[in-house]
C-alpha cells in the first residue's frame, strides 16, 4: 500500500541538491530509511563528484560531460532493472512501483540523442559499479537493495533540480532535452512507494547493517563516476582540440604497463618496458625520511627515555612486534624467530614485554590514551589464546583504551581455527590481516608457504562470521614459478573473497642481506616483462571490481577508512605502511619495534636475547636510531609524504632548483606534470608515474642523489 507523501524531520538534507521540499517530506520517515539517510548523509561529506555536480548546477557543465554521464549509467540501470525486481521480492519489497521507476528505456533514447556529440572514454568507474552489482546480485541480494534506494532515492529528489541545469546546457547548444531525471507519475506518490517498499524488507540485523554499509559504498561508487567527469570539465562544449595546455598537461597518460597490453607490436612492448627500466633504480619504500638505514647507535635507551618524560595527554598508537614463526618464509625480510618450542619462547618473552611496558609507564609519568594498536611479526597467531588474552591485558592496564580503539592484527591463516578468529575479535581487535602471497601451490612450495586455497577461504569466512571491521589480505608479486596466469587464478581468489584492503608488494630479491632468500632458485622468478604484466593487470582487475588505488601498493574498497582517508587528504605513511592516523605518537614495544616521535626515531635491540637482557636490567630496549631536528631534513620529510600518500607536492623554486631540475626527465617521459607559477613549483605525479613514485620521492632526498639504496619495482 503507498502511504500518503511524508512530512519533514529536522534534519539538513542529504543532498547539496535537495529542494526544501524534499527536507519537509522527510519528516515521518520509518526508521529503516532514517538510518539509510543518515549513512548516505556522512558520506555524503567525503563526496569526491561535487565538483561535477556543482559545475552543472552552476550551468559550467558542457554536452560532453553530459553525454558522457548517460553513457556510463545505462548498463549499470539496465542490469538494476533486470535483476532487482526478483532479488528483491523474496526480501518483501515487491511492492515497489518497479516499471514506474525504470529509467532503462529513457536512458537508451538520451544515449542515441546526444549521438552527434564525440565518443567519450569508457568509465572504470561504471565498470566497476556494474561488476559490484553483478556480485551482489549472485550472494549479497539484500546488499543489492541498497544500491537501488541510493540511485533510485537520489533521482528522485536531486535529480530533479539537475535535470533543469542540464536541460538548459543541452538547449543552448540546440541539443535535445534529457529524459532520464523525468518521471511520468507524481514524485511525491513516487517517493513514498519506494520509502514504503524498503521499510516492507525482511533483514536479520546482521543484513541490517550490510544494507547501511552498502548503502555507503553505492553512493561513493556513483561519486566516482562524477569524479571522472570533472576530468573532461576542460574540454568544450563540441571541440574535443580547445583545451588548454595545463589541462593537457596534467593529463594522466596511460599507465606503462596499459601500453604493455594495449600496443601490440613487440617494438611497442619493448619501448613501454625501456621507459620503465629507464627510471626504476634501488630506492628507499619510504616507511619514514630520513629511512631507517640512517640509524646509528648515537641514539639509545636516555633519548626515548628522554622522549617519554615530556608531558602530554594526547592519544598513541602502539606497536608490538610478536617475533615467532612455525616455518621460514624463504621470501620474507622480518624479524622473526623460527621456532616449535610454542609456550616455552612465548612465557618468557611476554615476560620481559610486561617489564619493558613497566618501564615505558614508568617513565612516562602519565597513562597516555590508546587511539591505534597493531600487532605484527612475525605471527601473532604463534601465541595461543591464552597467551594472546595476557598480552591483551598487559597493554589494557597500562594505557586508557579509547571506545574506538582501532586494534588491528596480522595473522597466519595456515593454522588459523574459527575459535581463535572469534577470540580475537571478543577481546576487540576490529581490523586484521592475513597473507595470501600466492595461491598456487606450486609457487607456494617453491617459497616455502603452502596454506590451501580451502583453508584460505574457511579463514575468510571465521573472519565475515566474527564481524571484523576491516580485513586486509597480502600479496605479492615477482614469487618465483609466478606467471600471469597463475597470479590471475590468485587475484581470481581475491575477487572471490572480497576483502576490505589489499597489500600488493612486489618482492625484493636481495639474497646478499636476505640469506633465507638464497633457498630461492633465482632461475625461477619471473621475467620483469612477467612481473610488470602481473602487476598492470592485478591495477586492471581489481580497480574495476570496486577496489580504489592507495598510494603506491595498497587497494581499499570506496567505503574503508583508508580509501575515505586518501580521498580527504588525510592519508599517512610510517614504519607500518599506510595509516589514517597520521597525527599519533608511535610507541613500539618487542625485539626489533621502531618507534617513532616527530623528532625522533628508534629501534628495539634486533636480537631476541639482547632485547630481553636489556630488560632485565631495567633498561629500554633502544639499540639504535636518530634525532630529527634539522628544519631542511623535516620539510624534506614532509615533502616526500606528500608524494607518496597524495601524489602531488608544491615546492619553493628559490630553495629546490635542483629538485626541480632533476624532475624534468621524469616529466619529459610523462611520469610526472610540472607547473610552474612564479617561485612556486606544482608536482602531480601522473597515472604512468604511480609504478614509480618511490623514484619520483626520492629526487627530494639528497642521499639517493649520491647513492642510489634500497630495492628496485622490477
Amino acid at each position: 500500500m503507498v502511504s500518503a507523501p511524508l512530512a519533514p524531520p529536522p534534519d539538513a538534507s542529504i543532498s547539496d541538491h535537495a529542494t526544501a521540499d524534499d527536507a519537509r517530506q522527510r519528516r515521518g520517515f520509518g526508521p529503516r530509511i532514517r538510518r539509510l539517510h543518515g549513512r548516505i548523509g556522512r558520506a555524503h561529506h567525503q563526496a569526491e563528484g561535487m565538483t561535477f555536480s556543482r559545475s552543472l548546477l552552476s550551468g559550467e557543465a558542457t554536452p560532453l560531460q553530459l553525454a558522457a554521464l548517460v553513457r556510463a549509467l545505462e548498463p549499470a540501470y539496465a542490469f538494476l532493472e533486470e535483476h532487482a525486481p526478483s532479488v528483491a521480492a523474496p526480501l518483501g519489497a515487491d511492492v515497489l512501483p518497479w516499471q514506474q521507476l525504470s529509467r532503462r528505456a529513457v536512458l537508451q533514447r538520451d544515449v542515441a540523442s546526444l549521438a552527434a556529440l564525440p565518443a567519450t572514454p569508457a568509465s572504470p568507474a561504471a565498470s566497476a559499479w556494474l561488476k559490484r552489482l553483478q556480485e551482489l546480485a549472485e550472494r549479497s541480494p539484500h546488499r543489492l537493495m541498497a544500491h537501488v534506494y541510493v540511485r533510485y532515492g537520489g533521482d528522485l529528489s536531486g535529480g530533479q533540480q539537475l535535470a533543469e541545469q542540464a536541460n538548459q546546457i543541452l538547449a543552448a547548444e540546440a541539443l535535445p532535452a534529457l529524459r532520464f531525471w523525468h518521471f511520468e507519475q507524481p514524485i511525491g506518490a513516487l517517493k513514498a512507494a519506494l520509502h514504503d517498499g524498503f521499510e516492507a524488507l525482511t533483514l536479520t540485523d546482521t543484513q541490517e547493517q550490510e544494507l547501511l554499509e552498502e548503502s555507503e559504498a553505492a553512493f561513493l561508487l556513483t561519486q566516482r563516476l562524477l569524479a571522472e567527469l570533472a576530468e573532461l570539465q576542460g574540454t568544450a562544449s563540441l571541440d574535443q582540440g580547445s583545451s588548454s595546455s595545463a589541462s593537457r598537461c596534467c593529463e594522466a597518460p596511460l599507465p606503462v604497463a596499459a601500453a604493455v597490453a594495449d600496443s601490440g607490436p613487440t617494438r611497442e612492448v619493448d619501448r613501454a618496458l625501456a621507459l620503465l627500466l629507464k627510471h626504476d633504480r634501488p630506492v628507499p619504500r619510504y616507511t619514514s625520511y630520513p629511512t631507517a638505514a640512517a640509524f646509528s647507535e648515537a641514539v639509545g635507551p636516555a633519548d626515548l627515555t628522554r622522549q617519554l618524560q615530556q608531558p602530554g595527554e594526547d592519544p598513541l598508537s602502539l606497536y608490538v612486534h610478536v617475533p615467532f614463526c612455525r616455518h621460514a618464509c624463504w621470501y620474507c625480510g622480518c624479524n622473526r624467530v623460527t621456532t616449535q618450542a610454542g609456550s616455552r619462547a612465548v612465557s618468557p618473552y611476554l615476560d620481559a614485554l610486561e617489564r619493558e611496558l613497566e618501564l615505558v609507564e614508568r617513565q612516562g609519568g602519565t597513562r597516555r590514551p590508546l587511539a591505534q594498536l597493531h600487532w605484527g611479526g612475525g605471527t601473532p597467531n604463534y601465541l595461543n589464546n591464552e597467551e594472546i588474552g595476557r598480552l591483551w591485558d598487559l597493554v589494557a592496564s597500562r594505557f586508557e583504551l579509547q571506545s574506538d580503539l582501532e586494534a588491528s592484527i596480522e595473522v597466519n591463516p595456515e593454522l588459523l581455527d574459527r575459535d581463535a578468529v572469534l577470540h580475537l575479535r571478543r577481546l576487540g581487535f576490529r581490523r586484521i590481516s592475513f597473507g595470501i602471497q600466492d595461491a598456487d601451490p606450486l609457487v607456494q612450495r617453491a617459497v616455502n608457504r603452502v596454506v590451501p586455497v580451502d583453508q584460505l577461504r574457511r579463514a575468510m569466512a571465521w573472519m565475515r562470521e566474527a564481524d571484523f571491521q576491516s580485513i586486509n589480505v597480502d600479496l605479492i608479486c615477482g614469487l618465483p614459478l609466478q606467471t600471469p596466469e597463475r597470479f590471475r587464478t590468485t587475484l581470481e581468489l581475491v575477487r572471490e573473497l572480497r576483502p576490505d584492503r589489499i597489500s600488493l608488494f612486489s618482492f625484493a630479491y636481495l639474497p646478499d642481506q636476505l640469506p633465507m632468500q638464497r633457498r630461492i632458485n633465482a632461475t625461477d622468478l619471473p621475467s620483469q616483462r612477467q612481473r610488470l604484466a602481473m602487476l598492470e593487470e592485478a591495477h586492471r582487475l581489481l580497480t574495476a571490481q570496486g577496489w580504489e588505488a592507495i598510494g603506491m601498493d595498497h587497494y581499499a574498497l570506496a567505503g574503508d577508512s583508508l580509501a575515505v582517508a586518501a580521498r580527504q587528504g588525510r592519508l599517512h605513511r610510517n614504519f607500518q605502511g599506510y595509516t589514517t592516523g597520521g597525527e599519533l605518537d608511535l610507541l613500539g614495544i618487542g625485539p626489533t619495534a621502531i618507534s617513532m616521535f616527530p623528532n625522533l626515531y628508534c629501534q628495539n635491540q634486533r636480537d631476541l636475547r639482547a632485547w630481553s637482557r636489556a630488560l632485565e636490567q631495567g633498561e629500554l630496549p633502544v639499540e639504535r636510531g636518530l634525532t630529527v631536528q634539522d628544519p631542511d631534513v623535516i620539510e624534506r620529510r614532509e615533502l616526500i609524504r606528500e608524494v607518496m600518500c597524495h601524489f602531488r607536492v608544491e615546492l619553493d623554486l628559490d630553495r629546490f632548483q635542483q629538485e626541480w631540475s632533476d624532475l624534468q626527465s621524469l616529466a619529459a617521459d610523462g611520469l610526472v606534470c610540472l607547473q610552474r607559477n612564479g617561485h612556486r613549483g606544482q608536482v602531480d605525479v601522473t597515472t604512468s608515474g604511480r609504478w614509480l613514485i618511490r623514484t619520483v620521492a626520492a629526487v627530494f632526498d639528497p642521499t639517493q642523489r649520491s647513492r642510489a639504496s634500497g630495492s628496485r619495482l622490477i
